[in-house]
């Protein structure tokens, strides 16, 4: 009894860890779990004669700000067509401006800003031609690149606007302070992260156990002689728990680097938030994570699954598979994280989108493209089926899928990631060569994480009101030629997508996705049993609801 202490405690403090980190760290909420200081609705009508803009009612907003702290600026206007480039702008009681952006229309849109103590003002600026735009640009220093400045100007398009139009607005402003946690929370939260890590450290020395001799961890034997060794439960605590430390360290690794790099003066800007999130990855997994699983498995017996000869005619369709998987379990997600965000104020757009649409394409290439695939295959194909796979080889395909869709802590990402996990840990199972899922995993990062983004990102860049008129278009190419690249992208991967579906259900018609029976292997019913039934496994799997809880608690309380 004295040996499950640890393990107990541990499971006890789990959820209220990943409470408190969300208390200490999250600010993806609508920002109403700070004090408001301005929430205004307004609607006006702006008239545009001769050139000239006439606004008949609506701006500006006084505030005053009581303190030095972060804020949250929470706008969304609607507009009747055509419609003017409106600019929303705070200044200070000296007019220098400390925030301006500028949009056609926007449905929902949370800033994170700083501000001092003083008087501001919020103010609406519309602008219809090409000479008020560069106006505002040089009073408020937004593009600073003369060619960068032309370029968006052209992209504008001011030539298509209207000369004489009238155009109706609606306007929501809300400014909150955002939520801040008491530094006793962020240091409970520190402190119970490292006593949680320890206690699994703890569990894992007390509770191994290696009934197979040591001797087996490299010897080629038949799957029978391995189950007549050791035992499925043995083996899978053993496997569960590694996993468990694994997680939470590499969980906590980057929860105290957020919550270092959150009190930066630039934490907050959209680049240099991609860059230390991609840096975060780098160190947590790659750098510290995946030492550290080599490590706490590398004395539990492995079974050298047989290499078989795979070309590339039968790869092809495991291509096509991972993405008519994929897609469609992505959309899903989509649709989940949709359903459990966007009541509280949330944007139905994935952090992990948002992110990548902020990043840079050498960094996305780099972290995205090659160093996770490469590392999240071995962690969990290679490391995790070799060992599990003595026992039951589907029990080793199903923890692999499931923990691999665990290990991500969002729906977004849960179910597509759980879908191809299953479909690679078979291929590997099947072959055994952990370089063609390595491939796979490369190609369906870099043509969703990459390409898809990088031809929205020019898209927005080169047409940055969306408009798609043949008017517009045609009378700028670059936005022409960018939105033709974005098309055929979307277009290449829906075909990927209908053909991978029509594969998959060919395949699974013809049984080319059924597992060949060994003798002497537990069922798969008895598998599954046992998953469920072993509470180290469950250690592992309440610290990956920990992450979900993170990941969506901030925007249910709105903080």
């Amino acid at each position: 009894m004295k040996k499950k202490i640890p393990y107990i405690i541990a499971m006890i403090l789990m959820i209220p860890f990943f409470v408190l980190a969300a208390l200490s760290l999250g600010t993806q909420g609508s920002g109403n779990g700070g004090k408001e200081i301005v929430n205004t609705n307004m609607s006006w009508t702006v008239v545009k004669e001769d050139g000239v803009l006439e606004e008949s009612e609506g701006m500006p907003v006084d505030v005053n700000i009581e303190k030095d702290g972060s804020y949250n600026l929470s706008f969304s206007w609607d507009v009747e067509e055509p419609g003017f480039l409106t600019a929303i702008t705070i200044k200070d009681e000296n007019g220098k401006c400390v925030y301006c952006d500028t949009a056609f229309q926007v449905q929902i849109s949370n800033k994170p800003i700083s501000l001092k103590q003083g008087k501001y003002t919020i103010n609406t600026v519309f602008l219809a031609t090409e000479d008020e735009y560069r106006k505002l640009n040089a009073e408020n220093k937004m593009i600073t690149d003369q060619k960068a400045l032309e370029d968006y100007i052209s992209a504008v398009g001011f030539d298509t606007f209207k000369p004489d139009s009238e155009c109706h607005f609606t306007f929501e402003v809300k400014l909150t302070q955002s939520y801040t946690a008491p530094a006793w929370v962020k240091a409970l939260f520190v402190a119970m992260g490292l006593i949680i890590i320890a206690l699994t450290v703890i569990t894992l020395v007390t509770n191994k156990k290696t009934s197979a001799p040591s001797e087996a961890n490299t010897t080629n034997t038949t799957d029978a002689t391995n189950k007549s060794n050791d035992n499925i439960k043995d083996g899978l605590d053993n496997i569960s728990i590694a996993y468990a430390v694994f997680s939470l360290v590499v969980t906590c690794v980057q929860l105290f680097i957020s919550l270092g790099t959150s009190l930066l003066p630039l934490a907050n800007t959209p680049n240099i938030t991609s860059l230390i999130t991609f840096a975060m990855i780098v160190i947590s997994v790659d750098i510290i994570g995946f030492p550290l699983i080599l490590g706490l498995t590398g004395k539990i017996p492995t079974r050298e699954i047989p290499k078989q000869k795979f070309g590339f005619f039968k790869f092809l369709p495991y291509i096509f598979m991972t993405f008519g998987i994929g897609i469609p379990l992505s959309f899903v997600g989509s649709l989940v994280n949709t359903i459990l965000t966007v009541p509280f104020g949330g944007s139905n757009t994935s952090v992990i989108l948002e992110l990548l649409n902020s990043s840079s394409i050498l960094p996305r290439i780099l972290v995205v493209g090659i160093l996770a695939p490469i590392f999240e295959e071995l962690i969990f194909r290679k490391v995790l089926i070799d060992r599990l796979s003595r026992y039951s080889t589907f029990l080793a395909i199903f923890v692999s899928g499931l923990f691999f869709g665990l290990y991500h802590g969002n729906f977004s990402q849960f179910f597509f990631a759980t879908g191809i996990g299953l479909l690679f840990a078979f291929l590997y199972s099947k072959t055994g060569k952990i370089h063609l899922t390595i491939i796979l995993h490369m190609i369906v990062n870099l043509f969703t994480s990459v390409i898809t983004t990088t031809a929205l990102q020019k898209v927005h860049a080169a047409n940055p009101n969306m408009d798609m008129s043949q008017d517009f278009l045609m009378s700028h190419p670059e936005a022409f030629a960018a939105t033709i690249l974005m098309g055929l992208t979307y277009a290449c991967l829906a075909l990927l997508t209908i053909i991978g579906i029509i594969i998959f259900i060919i395949f699974a018609a013809t049984r080319k996705l059924r597992l060949e029976k060994v003798e002497g292997e537990p069922t798969k019913a008895e598998s599954l049993k046992t998953l469920f039934t072993s509470k180290y496994a469950w250690l592992f799997i309440l610290s990956t609801i920990g992450l979900f809880v993170f990941s969506y608690l901030p925007v249910i309380l709105g903080i």
